[in-house]
């Protein structure tokens, strides 16, 4: 029988033991890894890229070999740091329209700093297709350069090859540099990546609303994220989107059940993600982002009223200990339902802490939010859009993940941010057909 957590708050004892037998009941999630070069490659013995060299590698790639796989044209984006695996910092990644394919690669120096070589993976983002990738910079004296921490004064070329599975790469890849990202100061198109970065149901290398995939969020092509909190019954907000801990998102045998009828020491004790991370905190959250990332922005989607006011006060928080830092990063209480939304006008929250509301366009300014979330199947709303943004807000809507679709919303809306489940894909198809929005301040 089924031990519900009340039962077991009644039972410390109990509680150790099946915490015990919680964490050795299988491995935790199905879905495949991405595969790894032995021995770390040739990033193992390389030595760091300087950090002002990445922006180099950001804009549109035509693809000559490989085109078959990932398209004839790539965008391409970048986080700064040393060598090393690819991960959050220090990465350069190729987003593609074509099987909604992403390459994320570490980058490091050789040979003395006159070869810049590329290492990582290629996933297809819609199915479980995956495999190495390795480039060589070129011409070079741009690869020379860019080791210097010297801008390159010729177009950049890569060339290597990629691989099927954990097999070494033996099929051609070449790129050439195209032209720059649409960029300018003042005038931002946001990235918003659902539930920290991606769905656990994608498998993009961690579970949805981890620590873990906050971490990746960057590399996949976002520059914000949309995270879901809720209340444990003691009152932590903690990241979870269901209503219920169930095996759709969770392990642990005594990990079932409505959210807020378990404790936090419940959840520690009990539930895992489904590839093995813990449940974080929300505050945990927010200082990964703050200190292990870059991002721009943080959406805190509030799953009950009684979470609003200790998410803004964690939100308030962290924005401050991120400008003493001399770090942007502004995260908005998303007000998504009316209850929530009363909670947090009732809380005296307006005008104290940023907002973004999902109801209707006069609960902006009610609320007095920075952002409104309309759903996509309400329409591109171009008219509403240009209002908004003219009255000094931004719009960003939510979730669209299907190309023809982002493309309309694009070119039509001319939205300040989307909100997707493949933020490589939403990445790609603004550099294609998007255009900047008008300028704003921060969200």
């Amino acid at each position: 029988m089924l031990l519900g957590p009340m039962r077991l708050a009644l039972r410390p004892w109990l509680l150790v033991l099946v915490a015990l037998g919680a964490t050795t009941c299988g491995p935790p999630g199905t879905g495949s890894r991405h595969p790894t070069f032995p021995d770390g490659g040739l990033l193992a013995g390389a030595a760091p890229v300087p950090a002002t060299s990445f922006a180099a590698f950001r804009g549109t790639w035509t693809v000559g070999a490989g085109a078959d796989a990932f398209g004839e044209v790539v965008a391409a984006g970048s986080t700064a740091g040393g060598a090393g695996t690819a991960g959050t910092a220090g990465t350069v990644s190729l987003f593609a329209a074509r099987n909604e394919a992403y390459v994320v690669l570490g980058a490091g120096c050789l040979a003395g700093g006159t070869e810049l070589v590329l290492e990582g993976y290629w996933r297809y983002a819609a199915s479980s297709d995956t495999g190495l990738v390795r480039l060589f910079v070129g011409p070079p004296d741009a690869a020379r350069a860019l080791c210097e921490g010297s801008a390159p004064t010729t177009a950049l070329s890569l060339d290597g090859a990629y691989g099927e599975g954990s097999d070494l790469p033996g099929a051609p890849l070449a790129l050439g540099y195209r032209a720059r990202p649409k960029e300018e100061p003042g005038r931002t198109f946001h990235v918003v990546a659902h539930r920290g970065g991606c769905r656990t149901s994608d498998d993009c290398g961690a579970s949805e609303n981890s620590l873990e995939v906050l971490r990746l969020a960057e590399s996949l092509g976002a520059d914000a994220v949309e995270i879901d909190v809720r209340l444990t019954a003691d009152g932590v907000p903690i990241l979870y989107h269901d209503d219920d801990f169930s095996s759709r998102l969770v392990v642990g045998e005594y990990c079932r059940g409505p959210v807020e009828a378990f404790t936090f020491a419940h959840v520690r004790a009990l539930c895992r993600l489904r590839f093995g991370e813990q449940v974080p905190t929300l505050e945990a959250a927010l200082r990964t982002m703050v200190e292990e990332t870059t991002l721009r922005g943080l959406w805190l989607d509030v799953k009950r009223a009684a979470a609003v006011a200790p998410a803004a006060e964690l939100a308030r928080k962290y924005m401050d200990l991120a400008a003493a830092a001399g770090r942007h990063a502004s995260i908005v209480t998303g007000l998504g339902d009316r209850d929530v939304f009363d909670a947090f006008v009732g809380a005296g929250l307006v005008g104290s802490a940023r907002c973004l509301t999902e109801l209707e366009p006069e609960d902006v300014h009610a609320a007095d939010c920075r952002i409104f979330a309309p759903r996509w199947t309400r329409g591109p709303m171009p008219e509403t859009v240009q209002a908004l943004q003219a009255a000094g807000r931004i719009v960003a809507f939510w979730t669209l993940d299907e190309m023809d679709f982002i493309d309309a919303f694009l070119r039509e809306a001319v939205p300040n941010a989307l909100l997707t489940n493949r933020p490589g894909l939403v990445f790609h198809r603004f550099q294609m057909v998007g255009t900047l929005p008008p300028p704003a301040p921060e969200p």
